[in-house]
C-alpha cells in the first residue's frame, strides 16, 4: 500500500491532502447545479474516485511498463482500456444509482438521454475519447507536476549533500599532508634544542585551533585567513631565518568570506618546493588586492637549481585538491593560473567576493 501511494516519491499524506484539496475544489465549485449538499458530495465521491483510479493506474502500471517496452501503440491501448473500464463503472453506477437516487439532478441529461440503452454509453466513443479524457485526466497533470517539483527538490538536495561531503574527504586529505610537513620541521628544531621551538609550537597551536574548529564552514571571514597566513609565515620564517626573502602585502580592508584552507595550500606549496632544497637565498612573494567585484591572490617562488633537471607538470595532492574545492565551492566564479619556469612557480588566483561582513584594521 505505501509503495503504491508514494508514486514518485511524493510522502503517503501529501498524495492524502491532494485529493482532498481536488474534492474540495470541486464540491464548492458546483455546488449551484445540485440540489442537496448531499448530491454534491456523493457525486464527486465518484468523481475523484474514478480520477484516483485513472491517475495510480497510469503512473503505477502503464508508464513503467511503457519505460520497459517502448510501444506508444501498447501506450495509447492501455489508456483507452482505462478509460473503457472508468466509463462502464461510471455508466453502471449512474444508472442503477445516481440517476435514480437524484432525479432532479440528471433531469435534463435524461430527458435527452433517456432512450440511450446501457451498452450503448458503454460503447460511446465521444465519452471515452473526449469526455473522460477532459474531466478526469486534470488532477494527473498537477500530480505530476507536482511530484517533477519533489524530485527536483530532492535531487537538488542530494546533490548539495554529496558536495558536502566531497568537500570533507578533500580537505581530510589537504590538513594531514601540511601538518605532516610542520611535524617534521618541528621535530627538526628539537633535535636541534633550537631556542625557537617555542614559538613554533605557539604559531602551531594557533594554525591547529583555526583548522580543527574555525574552518569548518564553507566560507570564513578573510582576516582568519590572513592571520593563517601570517602564522604559518612566521613559523617558516623562524625555520629558514636568513634562506628565504619573504614579501607579504595585504591591501584588503574590507571582511570579505572566503573558502577555508585553500591559499594556505599554495603558501605551503612554495615553501616545500621553493624554500626546503635552495641552498642559496630563496624569494616567495604573496600579494593581496581587490577590485569592485574579486579578491585577487597571487605569490611567487623561485626554485632551487637542484630541481631544474626535475622541473614536472604533474601537479602535486595539494594543488590538484585545491582546484576540485574551487570547482566545487565557486563554480565559474573563480579564474586560476597556474605558471611554472625553470626557476620560478607563481600562481594567481581571482575569486568572486562573497558577502562582506565589516570593515576591519590590519
Amino acid at each position: 500500500m505505501k509503495r503504491f501511494l508514494k508514486i514518485f516519491n511524493l510522502s503517503i499524506y501529501k498524495h492524502i491532502l491532494f485529493w482532498i484539496v481536488v474534492f474540495l475544489f470541486y464540491t464548492t465549485s458546483a455546488r449551484e447545479r445540485f440540489g442537496t449538499t448531499e448530491e454534491v458530495l456523493v457525486t464527486y465521491i465518484f468523481h475523484v474516485l474514478y480520477q484516483i483510479i485513472i491517475a495510480y493506474t497510469i503512473l503505477h502500471f502503464i508508464i513503467p511498463y511503457y519505460k520497459k517496452n517502448r510501444s506508444i501503440l501498447k501506450l495509447l491501448l492501455l489508456i483507452i482500456l482505462v478509460f473503457f473500464v472508468i466509463n462502464f463503472l461510471n455508466v453502471s453506477i449512474r444508472m442503477s444509482f445516481l440517476e435514480k437516487a437524484y432525479p432532479d439532478c440528471y433531469k435534463v441529461f435524461l430527458d435527452n438521454n433517456g432512450n440511450i440503452t446501457f451498452w450503448e454509453r458503454i460503447f460511446d466513443v465521444k465519452t471515452i475519447f473526449i469526455h473522460l479524457p477532459l474531466f478526469y485526466l486534470q488532477p494527473l497533470f498537477f500530480l505530476v507536476g507536482l511530484t517533477f517539483y519533489e524530485n527536483q527538490y530532492k535531487l537538488s538536495k542530494i546533490r548539495e549533500q554529496k558536495k558536502e561531503l566531497e568537500l570533507k574527504a578533500l580537505k581530510h586529505q589537504l590538513n594531514p599532508h601540511f601538518l605532516f610537513n610542520t611535524l617534521n620541521n618541528l621535530y627538526a628544531m628539537s633535535v636541534e634544542k633550537s631556542d625557537k621551538a617555542p614559538e613554533v609550537i605557539e604559531k602551531l597551536s594557533s594554525i591547529l585551533d583555526y583548522m580543527l574548529y574555525g574552518s569548518d564552514t564553507k566560507f570564513v571571514p578573510i582576516y582568519k585567513e590572513i592571520e593563517l597566513i601570517e602564522n604559518y609565515l612566521a613559523l617558516e620564517q623562524v625555520r629558514y631565518e636568513d634562506r628565504v626573502l619573504v614579501s607579504f602585502k595585504n591591501s584588503i580592508t574590507e571582511n570579505y568570506k572566503i573558502a577555508p584552507l585553500l591559499l594556505l595550500t599554495f603558501i605551503e606549496n612554495a615553501f616545500k618546493h621553493g624554500v626546503s632544497q635552495e641552498l642559496k637565498m630563496a624569494t616567495v612573494k604573496i600579494n593581496f588586492s581587490t577590485d569592485d567585484d574579486h579578491i585577487f591572490f597571487n605569490i611567487f617562488n623561485t626554485k632551487p637549481l637542484l630541481n631544474i633537471e626535475k622541473s614536472t607538470k604533474k601537479k602535486s595532492i595539494g594543488l590538484t585538491n585545491v582546484e576540485l574545492q574551487l570547482n566545487l565551492l565557486y563554480l565559474d566564479s573563480y579564474d586560476l593560473k597556474i605558471e611554472e619556469t625553470l626557476e620560478s612557480f607563481s600562481v594567481n588566483l581571482k575569486l568572486k567576493k562573497q558577502k562582506n561582513v565589516y570593515v576591519f584594521n590590519n
